[in-house]
Order: C-alpha cells, then structure tokens, then sequence
C-alpha cells in the first residue's frame, strides 16, 4: 500500500519523520538485555546465535498468519523440524520492528530474514503494534551460524550463508500480565526438547483513556532554539526550606527570601517572579489516585507512643502511596529523608500557599501561567542489586492515564514539558499522547546514586540512544557525567536532541553560564533567584508578543500532499494511514500563546486526514528539529 503524507510549514528547507500516537491499537515491546538467552549445550555457548521475533495470532488458531519456509540445511541433530516464519513483508498487520542501543541501529527497523544476532552487552527492542493485546502471542526463532562467520548486518540481513534453525520459543498473552513485567520462556529445539530459555522485558502500552489527541497541536518533537537557554527552577525557588540570606546587587543591602518550601504554590510562583523561565515539579499518585506534588516516595507520620516519655511521638515511616490525598494534608507529617545541608521540616505555620502535598491542579491553576513547567513523573525502579525503590500497586497504564489527563485538562496554554528517569514509563507517555514533549531523565555514569538495572538508565550516551529510537525530545542528563564526558554533550546533539542538565554542580553562575555555551539547552538548578540576571524576562513572558507575527508567517505557507505534489491533503476515505507535519515556528521553545501546528488558525481549516488516524507510525514534519 502507498502510503500519502501531507508537508506543511516547510522550515529551513529540511523535513522531519515522525512517529504518531496510539489511537485504538496497542503498542507491544519485548527487550533483550543481560545476556538474555541461555542455551544449554556447549555447542552453543560459544557460537553465534541470532534471533527473530514474529507475531502470532491466536485467534485466527495460527492459521493464514505463518507461511512455512523452505527446509534450511540440517546442520545439527536438532534441525529436522523447522519452525514457520514470516517475511513479514506483505504488510499484513501486525509487523515487527527492531531496534537496537548503539550507534548506526538506533532506529526501529524490520527485522532481517534470520533477525538480530545475539550480542552480550546489547539492548535490543522488538516491538509490534496490535488491536488485540489479548490474543497476541510471539514466536522468537533462533538460529545458528557458522563459526567462520565473522561479521554480520542484522540490519541488511547478512551475507549469502544460511544459518541453521536450532529452536523456538513461545511467548503467549498469558505470560504478560499487567502493562510490564519480566518473563523467562522455555527454548524448544527442532526435536521438541528444551534446549535453554530466555529472558526478557515485556511492555504493553495501551491508548490514553478519555482525551482524544489530533494533529491541531502536536509539540511532541519541535523545539525553538534559544540564544541563551533556559533557567529552570529545582522544584521551584530550590532544594529543601528557602529561609538563607539573598544578597543584594548593591553590596551595602541584603535582605531574606521568603520562607519558602520546595514544590509547593509559594516556592514556583516564587521562582516566577524572579526569572524563570521554568520549574521542576514531581508528581505522583496518592492512594485515592490524586496526582499530588512531592519527591520522595516515603513520608514519616508523627506517631504519639502509649506511655509518656522525653520524646513522645516516633516516627512511622510509609509510603506516599499509602495515603489519601486528605491524608496527606490533615496527617502531621515529617520529610523521610534529611538533607545534611538543607532545612525540610513541616509546619503548620506555612500559609496554604506553602504547604506540602498540593495537588497538580492545584499548581496549575494558581501558579503563575506565564512559567514553564517541567513535570516530572514520579515511577518506581529497579536497582542493579535487584531491590526496588518501592512496591508500586497501580497498573503502569492506569497510573499515567490519571496524570496525563489532570494535565490535557487543567494546563491549558501553559507550555508543559514532561520528564522521567523510568524508560519504559517514557515510552507509554510518548505513544499516549502528542501534546507535551517529553526529556529522558537520566543519572548516567555517577558515583552520588545507586545504579538501576536497566541499561538505558546506565550513561548518558545510551539515554541518547533510547531518546532517539523511541522519538522523544531529548535528554535530561545528570550534570556530574557533562562534567566527566563532555563528549555526551556532542553525541546528543548529534542525535537533533534537546539537552537539559541537572545536579548541585549546576549551583554557580559560572557553571550555569559553562553549560549553555556548550550547547545545553535548559539548566535546572536551585535559587534562581540568587543566580538569574534578574533583569530580563523569562521566555514565556515574551512569547505572546510574537504570536501575531507568527501566525502571519503560518499564512505564507501551503499545504502539499508529498504523493501527488497537489496543494490539497488526502481525505480520510483514500486511506487509513496519515502523516502530519507539527511544525509552527514559535519563538524559542514552544508558544505559550494559543496556536495550532502550522498556524492553522481554527481546527475547521485543518485537512480531514489530521483527525482521522488510524495507525500511528508516520508522522512526517517538516522543519529544523
């Protein structure tokens, strides 16, 4: 089938492909990490094995889907019965992708004829997409080849010799349970006998319940550059309980901040009066569901002891998760973790303005709307040690579901731009919706945290590697690996990321200055207000200026359906499939003001094909990324 895209808004001369979002189907991802097969013979141990992931249908009982390959050269007694595959070339849906962590494979690809060679150290993702989570099954096929074969394309499909089939494994839809999970599967060999198992990472990411995305605004992937990059506020007006003494730019004055807590109305509003064009919250789910603001995932509960003594309450330490939102304000509560250098406690002295635990829309609606907020996605992870951060009990799907909609509902034209360090977490939020852009959040290569155990969490260079396969906006990398390994800087760029940074080493005007003259894009650090050129306007302040002669720009500019060269899109009715360009051209990052992708002026002037998607694969832009 031809598929038909419509360009608009050609910026720069350069055109953009870009992914869309799910609108009815679901999106399934297995991950090969870790050396993730083990073979049991010691033929195999030391050979090269590839492997191909291939979808199954269960409610068509197998049949129609497989077509039976020829018979492969038997080289090994368990090659007698060769498992089908299918080229998957026909397009008959689903279909699987590939990509692979490292330079040159960073883009999901079909898979060659005999798949992905199996390589210790890579992180490999197959992904397919399907109306039918339910009935999905996979069969991962794997294949041996000769010893003298030394170097092999997974991509192109490798030289002319044939490798011999030596096994399959099946991965049904009742090994899957919830929206991600690990799972080991038996490897069959061709003489029905278990010959080793594999291990791998499953996902299902499924549409966004209840908000319909289209095309009128899709920032997801465009980013104004700005000649001075962006000042991001830590949580507001910083770190911790801002009570420390502010000098004055006249030496002979000083005088003391508000008494600001961190993540809370007081301190963001706080931060927008003195310059920022941004500030970072946290955000997750009480137990009633709430998306309320906090960083930490514990909290300690005065608990009054039985007898009376010198010290008569105790600390009880639990989980955010294990309050209500109600709870969380009524309960006397205490930070979990105390800060050597910093001041966190409680008190019942704040105003409202400056207590803890507000909901997002509360800061959505009485935070200044002309600062950016960076809305981080507060999500569990797993440590390299195999212990966890925190013993989720929400469904992955649900839990984002619940955020991402207080968000379309309540942010209105505020620019929004979210971030996570969980990588599968970044993923759903990239394919559920194409409002908000979104930066991976990474602590790279350090010695101040422990490690996590997925591998795209493990450097700075292979959250550049996931940014650019899963089609996010870029990185937000930990300041302390910058610092190390300036090269990361580069290699990001080299990918049309976008760069933010964060970490204490930020907390100087030199440093703040050193980053963004090598390219960083957005710098988050604590007091703003100590560290701004308290003179200029933040970015957002100055962009409704500019909204008039933006949108006389979007007027110079035609529509021209790539297919025919005509200067009309296609209708919904010529074809399921759509692409779209989002590419206006606001001043640096995105608009504030009100607008729609490419200046259309009203959602009745935008072609039919922008509502009507029916797969979510091409999106093409137009524009410098």
């Amino acid at each position: 089938m031809q598929l038909r895209h419509s360009v608009f808004v050609c910026a720069d001369g350069s055109e953009q492909v870009q992914r869309g979002w799910l609108t009815h189907e679901s999106l399934v991802q297995l991950k090969f990490f870790n050396n993730p097969v083990s073979l049991w013979k010691k033929k195999f141990r030391s050979a090269r094995i590839s492997y191909r992931v291939s979808p199954v249908d269960l409610s068509r009982k197998m049949s129609g889907l497989r077509e039976p390959t020829p018979s492969l050269t038997s080289l090994g007694e368990d090659s007698e019965q060769q498992s089908n595959f299918s080229d998957q070339g026909d397009g008959r849906f689903p279909f699987v992708e590939v990509a692979v962590m490292k330079d040159g494979h960073d883009d999901f690809q079909p898979q060659g004829q005999f798949g992905t060679i199996l390589r210790p150290n890579d992180f490999v993702i197959a992904q397919a997409l399907t109306l039918t989570p339910h009935t999905l099954a996979f069969m991962i096929d794997f294949y041996l080849w000769p010893s003298e074969h030394d170097a092999l394309d997974e991509m192109s499909g490798g030289p002319p010799e044939m490798p011999e089939h030596i096994g399959f494994a099946y991965l049904i839809p009742s090994n899957m349970q919830g929206s991600n999970g690990n799972v080991t599967i038996p490897i069959t060999g061709n003489r029905h006998h278990p010959i080793g198992e594999v291990t791998l990472r499953y996902l299902i990411v499924k549409p966004l319940k209840g908000y319909t995305c289209t095309a009128e605004r899709t920032f997801s992937k465009f980013w104004k550059r700005h000649k001075r990059g962006l000042d991001v506020g830590h949580r507001g007006a910083g770190n911790a309980r801002r009570t420390d003494i502010k000098k004055d730019k006249h030496p002979a004055s000083s005088a003391k901040v508000e008494n600001v807590l961190e993540n809370t109305v007081a301190s963001f509003n706080y931060a927008a009066r003195h310059g920022a064009d941004m500030v970072e919250l946290d955000v997750q789910l009480s137990k009633d569901k709430v998306p309320v603001i906090y960083h930490d995932f514990h909290i300690n509960i005065a608990i009054k002891k039985r007898r009376r003594t010198a010290n008569e309450e105790e600390p009880l330490t639990v989980a955010v998760k294990d309050l209500t939102a109600q709870q969380l304000h009524d309960l006397k509560l205490q930070p979990a973790e105390r800060h050597a250098e910093a001041r966190l406690e409680f008190t019942d002295e704040d105003i409202d303005d400056n207590q803890p635990f507000p909901t997002l829309k509360t800061i959505l609606t009485a935070v200044d709307s002309r600062v950016g907020c960076n809305v981080e996605i507060k999500a569990p992870m797993q440590y390299a040690d195999g212990n966890w951060e925190l013993d989720y009990p929400f469904d992955m799907n649900e839990y984002l579901d619940i955020i991402l909609s207080e968000l379309l509902q309540n942010s209105g034209d505020r620019f929004i731009l979210l971030s996570c360090f969980h990588p599968d977490v970044c993923t759903m939020i990239r394919y559920k919706q194409n409002k908000y852009p979104l930066l991976f959040l990474t602590q790279g290569i350090t010695t101040k945290y422990p490690a996590y155990q997925d591998p795209r969490t493990s450097s700075t260079r292979m959250a550049a590697y996931f940014s650019r396969a899963t089609g996010l906006l870029g990185v937000n990398a930990h300041t302390e690996e910058l610092h190390a390994s300036p090269d990361c800087i580069a290699l990001v760029k080299s990918k049309k990321l976008v760069l933010f940074c964060w970490g204490e080493e930020n907390n100087t005007v030199e440093a703040i200055e050193a980053l963004k003259r090598k390219g960083v894009d957005g710098v988050i650090y604590d007091k703003v207000d100590c560290l701004i050129d308290g003179d200029r306007q933040e970015v957002y302040l100055m962009q409704p200026m500019m909204a008039s002669e933006m949108l006389e720009a979007a007027k110079s500019c035609h529509f021209q359906t790539a297919e025919s060269g005509s200067n009309s899109a296609p209708t919904s009715s010529e074809t399921s499939v759509s692409t779209v360009t989002t590419v206006p051209t606001p001043v640096a990052p995105l608009a504030a003001a009100p607008m729609v992708a490419a200046g259309i002026s009203s959602p009745s002037e935008s072609p039919a094909a922008f509502t009507n998607f029916q797969r979510p694969f091409q999106v093409i832009t137009t524009g410098k990324s």
